[in-house]
């Protein structure tokens, strides 16, 4: 209203409104005055305002009122703005261009960022690799919960509809490849917790089948492909050759190797190698006791790694893991991808 309504109020001293008699308008002093005052009015009402009209018979001025502190000023932009704009040739325009693209976050920004604050690798040599890693070799998993016993008594299952879940003691759970243990426990179970929060339910997602469970792992892979990981035993502690040993497993398909998730030996293909190394790269590495050590083939839940290596409770959204025979920690995102390999990859 005002930028179209505001009145010239900014004359010379010496210039007086006066009565424009011209047949053209046939209007008196007063009417003009009044248009004027009341413009004035409603223009002093809209601070930081700058608006500019003429009367019948005067120049063209301007009005301008000051902002008050705190005030969001809206500015008309005047031809003298625009001409300038024009001559910058648009930089002002690629400035916030540029501004926006710095503030635009990369992929795994959370993950990148969790890594570099909590990541914490232990650097070994050879001789430190081999020493530790033949240490556990040679441990025990607390009874009940070694996946080689179970994986010699028979093969893997997956869960289904026909096996209601609360009569299936702990140990018997660890027969079934889509329930295990890192989400045995959760809520709702088995369900890896990103599916959970898009509305996966329990009796939902143990109706899928290979194929399906094959697809989801798949999909979630693919965001931990394109990053520059050295494929090399050395960032794991166990190699390929020393799980094959441990599980009296046969030699591996070429363009194949073991890797252990949580007790689970798993065959991977070069990019299921890649994804698994990423995610270890973004873990990490969990503080035990001294002297303890995590046995290698124990599938233990969340509660039992905390009692049986006294570790600490984590914050929420963090998980331990035991991978390649080495104690982690991940984010959510990270450790539903990790299951997500032992579900897809699982021998059994």
């Amino acid at each position: 209203m005002c930028s179209e309504n505001c009145a010239v109020v900014r004359q010379n001293k010496d210039q007086r409104i006066m009565p424009d008699h011209s047949p053209r308008y046939g209007c008196s002093t007063m009417r003009y005055t009044a248009l004027a005052l009341t413009t004035v009015l409603t223009c002093a009402a809209a601070p930081g305002l700058e608006a500019r009209v003429s009367l019948p018979g005067f120049p063209m001025s301007t009005l301008s009122v000051p902002a008050s502190p705190g005030t969001q000023i809206v500015k008309i932009k005047e031809k003298k703005e625009k001409k300038a704009n024009k001559g910058n040739n648009g930089k002002g325009s690629d400035n916030k261009k540029v501004k926006n693209a710095q503030k635009k976050k990369p992929e795994h920004s959370n993950d990148d960022k969790t890594r570099d604050k909590r990541n914490v690798k232990v650097k070994r040599s050879k001789d430190e690799r081999a020493r530790h890693s033949d240490e556990i070799l040679h441990l025990r998993a607390p009874e009940g919960r070694d996946m080689r016993g179970l994986l010699g008594a028979g093969p893997l299952v997956l869960l289904g509809s026909d096996v209601i879940f609360a009569d299936v003691p702990d140990d018997r759970l660890l027969r079934y490849r889509n329930c295990p243990p890192g989400l045995a426990k959760k809520d709702p179970p088995c369900v890896p917790p990103g599916l959970a929060k898009k509305g996966v339910s329990y009796d939902e997602w143990i109706t899928y089948d290979d194929d399906r469970l094959d697809a989801i792992y798949l999909d979630r892979r693919r965001d931990y492909l394109n990053h520059d990981v050295d494929l090399y035993d050395d960032n794991l502690l166990l190699n390929s050759a020393q799980i094959e040993s441990l599980y009296g497993l046969g030699p591996t398909p070429a363009g194949k190797r073991y890797a252990l998730i949580d007790g689970q030996p798993v065959l991977l293909s070069d990019d299921d190698y890649t994804s698994l190394l990423h995610i270890h790269d973004l873990a990490s590495v969990a503080n035990l006791p001294a002297g303890l050590r995590v046995a290698p083939t124990a599938a233990l839940t969340q509660n039992e790694l905390r009692q049986t290596y006294r570790l600490p409770v984590l914050e929420p959204g963090y998980n331990y893991a035991v991978v390649n025979g080495e104690l982690v920690t991940l984010q959510d995102s990270a450790f539903e991808t990790l299951q997500l390999i032992r579900i897809a990859r699982s021998i059994f």
